[in-house]
């Protein structure tokens, strides 16, 4: 483990054009993707109950809907939703968070090869500066990504990488049945993440910490740890 961490090197690409798999030169998406992507929304919705009465509409973001996509980016697409207009006030975000993670593990669903990770997302919800935001309704951006060039041998941003990913080892190397570290980890992880895009945007050193994790694997790796601790304590031999 030392030595590959002493050799690590950044995962993190950035680009002068848009993912040429999924878009047109005009800044477009491809025909075929976009009806691609109108489906996969339509099916997710009837998935998690959401009535069309409260869908204002359809984004893609994320990686691929900017100029930071790598092989390991998803395609984001968010459902743009009235939460008001949709039964189970009150504990709607963990319900539609469930439907999420429960559509994940019974789906594989892939656009040229690109994942497609799918979110209900309340239309007050503000967009993130800088970030690509293109709406399937209109066919057209809503907000342009801003191009931007990642130092890929970002000291800081290696550091961390470096950190978290030793702690993580470290933890499920010496078999830790401490959730409670595990749980303190990932919300760390994700404050860090929120609290860096909302102050210096996607480009932030922290947000680009936490895309180096996601990309080596190391998020998914401590979410299937934790799962296990929780299938584990609840089990009876």
């Amino acid at each position: 483990m030392k030595r590959i961490l002493s050799e690590l090197k950044l995962t993190l690409q950035s680009h002068d054009k848009l993912n040429n798999k999924l878009w047109k030169e005009n800044g477009k998406l491809d025909p075929e993707v976009y009806l691609a992507l109108d489906k996969i929304g339509k099916e997710w919705a009837d998935f998690a109950n959401i009535p069309k009465s409260a869908i204002k509409d359809v984004i893609l973001t994320g990686g691929n809907a900017n100029y930071n996509y790598t092989k390991f980016s998803d395609l984001d697409l968010h459902l743009v939703v009235d939460k008001d207009k949709i039964d189970c006030q009150g504990i709607l975000d963990d319900y539609l968070q469930s439907k999420k993670q429960l559509w994940a593990l019974t789906h594989d669903i892939t656009v040229k090869g690109q994942p497609v990770e799918l979110y209900a997302q309340d239309y007050k919800d503000p967009f993130k500066e800088g970030q690509g935001i293109y709406s399937l309704r209109s066919n057209k951006w809503l907000q342009e990504p801003t191009k931007y060039r990642i130092n890929r041998t970002h000291p800081e941003v290696i550091r961390k990488v470096k950190d978290f990913m030793a702690q993580i080892d470290n933890l499920i190397d010496t078999n830790s049945d401490d959730i409670a570290i595990f749980k303190r980890m990932k919300a760390r992880i994700k404050n860090m993440r929120a609290s860096a895009i909302e102050k210096g945007g996607e480009s932030a050193p922290e947000n680009l910490v936490f895309k180096e994790l996601r990309n080596r694997g190391y998020l998914d790796k401590m979410t299937k740890y934790m799962r296990k601790l929780e299938d584990t304590s609840l089990s009876l031999k």
